[in-house]
This record gives structure tokens, C-alpha cells and sequence, in this order.
């Protein structure tokens, strides 16, 4: 599976010839990850479905650490080809949340995701 490649900035990326970039195998993982993570409970309007519920209880107040990291998991699980997955927060303030989510892929490999 493959996936369009993004750069640092979260924009896509091009080849040298000017065609969209692609990324695939641990790379793909990662940035399927954190792209899964980072969007917000209906926000694709193609899946409205999709995303994390940020706004119903993380947003408004500090959650549960324990909601926070389930979440986080869930979230990654959904990925095609990740099959376990394990958050560890850094950083868990108002305001503020960083951590590490360390994620297994179908061919056994572990792929670290920062946030």
C-alpha cells in the first residue's frame, strides 16, 4: 500500500520531474499514523466517521490520561498495516500533549511515531 508522500510542513510532496511523491513501507506507517492522530471527529467530509473526537472532552478540559492514550491507540490500529500500537505521553498539560506512539506493522517491524 502506498501512500502520497508529505513534507516536514505537512504539504505534499513532489518528485524532482514535478509529479506528486510517493511514500510506502515504514515511512507510509508513520506518516499514516500521525495524519490519523491529527484529524479532528468529522472533519474529513469524504468520511465524517473519521477522526478523533478532540473536541468533546480533550479540548474542553484535561482528560483522563487513561482516554487519552486508548484513543491514541484505537486511532492508530485503524491504519492498514499496523497491528499493535502503544502511546506513551511526554508532555501531558493543559494545552499541551506530546508523546510516542510505538506501532508494530503487519511484517513485524516497529515504527516510532513522536506527537
Amino acid at each position: 500500500m502506498d501512500s502520497l508522500k508529505l513534507t516536514e510542513d505537512w504539504d505534499l510532496a513532489l518528485t524532482v520531474g514535478g509529479s506528486l511523491a510517493i511514500v510506502s513501507g515504514a515511512e507510509r506507517v508513520a506518516q499514516d499514523v500521525a495524519c490519523y492522530e491529527r484529524t479532528f471527529y468529522g472533519e474529513p467530509y469524504y468520511a465524517a466517521e473519521d477522526g478523533v473526537p478532540y473536541l468533546d472532552n480533550e479540548l474542553a478540559a484535561l482528560p483522563p490520561e487513561e482516554l487519552v492514550t486508548t484513543r491514541a491507540n484505537e486511532r492508530a490500529l485503524q491504519v492498514p498495516g499496523v497491528t499493535d500500537a502503544s502511546t506513551t505521553l511526554t508532555e501531558f498539560a493543559r494545552r499541551v500533549l506530546h508523546g510516542d506512539i510505538a506501532v508494530t506493522t503487519d511484517d513485524g517491524g516497529v515504527v516510532n511515531v513522536s506527537f
